[in-house]
């Protein structure tokens, strides 16, 4: 009988539990569609639905409102596809939340509006500006996967000038510390600028890919403890050059990558006054340089200490010098239908004459509900 109570028991305590985790899956399922919101145009205007094309929730000519709306009100915000005209730049307005931009979304600046821009320490620090499209000032555990394009905006007379940027973590702060913590950029879309974190720590960059000719595709200052995963810049016409595959600016520390890939690079990482370890570096043809390890000159943005110290240690180094040219191919998600798990790849395809080709990839998985 005792044998038999003690099954008993047993069973309804896994019966228990198997209804107990149910309900748990059943509130982050609820949980998460709750908290995601869909934004899309409706002629000259931009709203905010939430899914399932539920009744429309905010309603904007600037698509920048509706954006900060989704961000303000729920976890996870998802730009649709088309084309939006901001007034100004996207400030992300609290921590945590999750911003999506659809592969096929384009984003320019209103040229006709009053922009927010951020300056370099110089001595005249509002001769040139820059507006970041997507501005994470100071926000901790912020998402922000780019599938989309951000069109470049220049403005520039002789006494001063304006640019945009595409986007910038900035954890700047009075304590001249880190700022903000935590977090992903991911960009496997189409901008022609450098992407920035300032003053970050354990921010994960697990791709950034392009092939617009940035000048570099990543630029960190006084950030520490990143992982990134492959940072890449091809040249924007076949066969080309590319500029600089990562700028370690100034001031970053415990600093790890797994993959830098450059096209001809003029340098495939500029290393100044920080301490990184590179598990691999390719160089697509002949390099102008491999690796840079100048003195820290010229404004910067940081405003952490500067320690005056540097060291580069990279594992690897391919050289691929007969390489004929090299090609994106990005495995990207469709929304909403993706929602709420979904797999990001981007491949670097590479020719050699022959028909012979070698691949470069790098796989990430999201889960909104995490």
């Amino acid at each position: 009988m005792q044998k038999l109570a003690n099954l008993l028991l047993s069973s309804n305590d896994k019966l228990s539990l198997f209804v107990f985790f149910g309900l748990l899956s059943l509130d982050s399922l609820a949980d998460w569609k709750d908290q995601t919101h869909l934004i899309s145009k409706d002629g000259e205007e931009c709203v905010v639905r939430a899914l399932g094309n539920d009744p429309v929730l905010f309603r904007h000519k600037d698509p920048q409102r509706c954006v900060e709306w989704g961000l303000s009100n729920g976890l996870n915000t998802i730009v649709l596809a088309g084309e939006y005209i901001f007034d100004d730049r996207i400030d992300v307005p609290r921590p945590g939340v999750t911003l999506i931009v659809d592969e096929g979304a384009v984003f320019r600046l209103n040229p006709d509006t009053k922009h927010s821009t951020i300056s370099f320490k110089a001595s005249n620090p509002d001769y040139w500006g820059m507006i970041p499209f997507i501005y994470n000032k100071g926000h901790s555990d912020v998402r922000v996967l780019m599938f989309g394009e951000l069109v470049k905006y220049r403005w520039e007379t002789k006494e001063r000038g304006r640019q945009t940027m595409p986007i910038i973590f900035d954890g700047r702060n009075t304590s001249g510390d880190c700022g903000l913590s935590g977090g992903m950029m991911l960009v496997t879309g189409r901008a022609t600028d450098s992407f920035w974190l300032i003053d970050s720590s354990d921010v994960k960059v697990p791709i950034v890919a392009l092939d617009t000719g940035p000048g570099a595709s990543l630029v960190l200052e006084g950030c520490e403890d990143c992982s990134l995963g492959m940072i890449v810049n091809l040249a924007a016409d076949p066969g080309g050059k590319s500029g600089e595959t990562i700028d370690l600016n100034s001031r970053s520390i415990d600093i790890t990558i797994e993959r830098l890939i450059g096209e001809r690079s003029y340098e495939i990482i500029d290393c100044n006054e920080s301490h990184v370890i590179v598990d691999e570096a390719v160089s697509v043809g002949v390099p102008q340089k491999l690796f840079g390890r100048g003195p820290v000159s010229g404004p910067r943005f940081t405003d952490r200490r500067s320690f005056g110290t540097r060291s580069l240690n990279v594992r690897k180094t391919t050289v691929l010098n007969d390489a004929i040219e090299a090609r994106l191919i990005h495995d990207v998600p469709t929304f909403p239908e993706s929602l709420p798990q979904f797999t990001v790849k981007t491949t670097v395809e590479i020719d050699f004459e022959g028909n012979k080709k070698r691949r470069y990839s790098k796989a990430v998985q999201i889960d909104l509900r995490n």
